[in-house]
């Protein structure tokens, strides 16, 4: 530090005439590589500094990310079960699902849970008593298991190694869905057999077994087959309408398509977007670099207030914006008394755009719809500056849109 420049503060690295960093000064101070790096954080006039969570979008902490940074995150082992998002939605009651998930983290009480757990019981199997007892025994290898399982109606495959993970995700990907809530209440009923014959000493014959797990499955699926045909407003064919652009009449206004794009090693960020009439012909276009973003969602808020005051030079009053972003849609249409965020900046400087004009929303939409704007955004990484279009020939907007 230069003698006479203590206690300097960073206000007089700008230049207050643009607003922006002054190079000439930093180039004086700093050395070449600081200058690119401070180059590339974003400068906001008449905004107050505040502390903020780094690891939250909103900037606020939570005691779940408090243990996380203090306990690093979680790695999965790769042998774990993976597919628990089709494991939750298959239609059985919620028990099933709990004893599946009991199951595939293997915390159900076999013998040899049961020793880990440092008491003192036998290993062996207490159905067959021929070997050591873990839950691909109890609920698939084990002989009285065949048996349910050749009573059973449903073609299950079969598996060499001793691994109910490995054999159930095989399951999940070959049944159908009637035959998975078969196989699921099988299981369940399987082991239910088995803590009759370790509590009361009674063992129900296969065909028994199985006959109890299908109709109770049949049951069930027939109380909730009669209320899913519940009359709705939506028809089977139409997808739903958070998943598709809103059809906007003539008078509702005009449709923004944007995206941003950002590549993490570099830090460059680039923004791409499409306006649409109401009826979805196309009207202009432009896309160019984001200068200032640290992350993704950084690129993204920012390529939001950039379409924002493209639109209001523009002259349009009355227009629908939709994104791909969940993140950005969230933190615009949720209301925050407070914002404590990086991205703070350009979220409120959005919103006070948005509030000025006559009609103006933002949508969340996903990719495929998205894809005109994020081809712009990635064309853009070659670019030095903005491009602008008023018109596309007619075959670039096919390719576009």
């Amino acid at each position: 530090m230069p003698q006479g420049f203590n206690g300097s503060l960073v206000s007089g690295l700008i230049d207050p005439a643009t607003n922006s960093w002054d190079q000439a000064i930093l180039q004086d101070f700093f050395l070449p590589h600081d200058v690119e790096r401070i180059l590339t954080i974003p400068i906001s006039p008449n905004y107050e500094d505040s502390w903020y969570w780094h690891g939250d979008p909103r900037g606020c902490y939570t005691v779940k990310q408090g243990y996380r940074r203090i306990c690093g995150e979680f790695a999965i082992d790769p042998r774990a079960f993976d597919k628990w998002i089709p494991l939750w939605k298959i239609k059985s009651p919620p028990k099933w699902k709990a004893f599946l998930w009991r199951a595939l983290t293997d915390v159900l009480p076999t013998t040899t849970n049961i020793i880990l757990k440092r008491v003192g019981v036998h290993p062996s199997c207490p159905m067959c008593g021929l070997t050591h007892e873990n839950t691909m025994h109890s609920l698939v290898l084990r002989d009285f298991s065949k048996l349910v399982w050749h009573e059973a109606t449903i073609s299950i495959p079969t598996l060499g190694e001793n691994n109910f993970t490995d054999w159930f995700s095989n399951i999940l990907s070959m049944l159908t869905a009637e035959d998975l809530v078969l196989a699921v209440a099988t299981l369940y009923h399987i082991w239910l057999a088995h803590n009759s014959a370790v509590w009361k000493n009674c063992l129900p014959l296969p065909k028994s077994v199985w006959r109890s797990a299908y109709a109770v499955a049949m049951a069930w699926c027939s109380i909730h087959h009669d209320q899913n045909q519940q009359p709705t407003s939506l028809s089977p064919t139409v997808s739903p309408p958070a998943l598709q652009p809103q059809a906007l009449s003539p008078a509702a206004g005009y449709r923004c398509y944007f995206d941003a794009g950002y590549m993490e090693d570099t830090r460059r960020a680039t923004i791409g977007a499409v306006l649409l009439s109401a009826n979805g012909d196309f009207l202009a276009a432009f896309n160019g670099p984001l200068h200032g973003c640290l992350s993704p969602l950084m690129a993204e808020s920012m390529a939001c207030k950039e379409v924002l005051s493209w639109l209001k030079n523009r002259g349009f009053d009355h227009v629908a914006l939709h994104t791909d972003c969940a993140s950005l849609h969230r933190l615009l249409t949720t209301i925050h008394n407070e914002l404590f965020s990086y991205v703070a900046f350009s979220i409120e400087s959005s919103r006070a755009i948005m509030s000025s004009f006559t009609n103006c929303s933002i949508s969340l939409v996903p990719r495929a719809a998205n894809l005109g704007a994020h081809s712009l955004a990635s064309l853009a990484y070659s670019q030095t500056g903005f491009l602008f279009w008023d018109s596309i020939p007619r075959d670039a907007i096919a390719a576009l849109i």
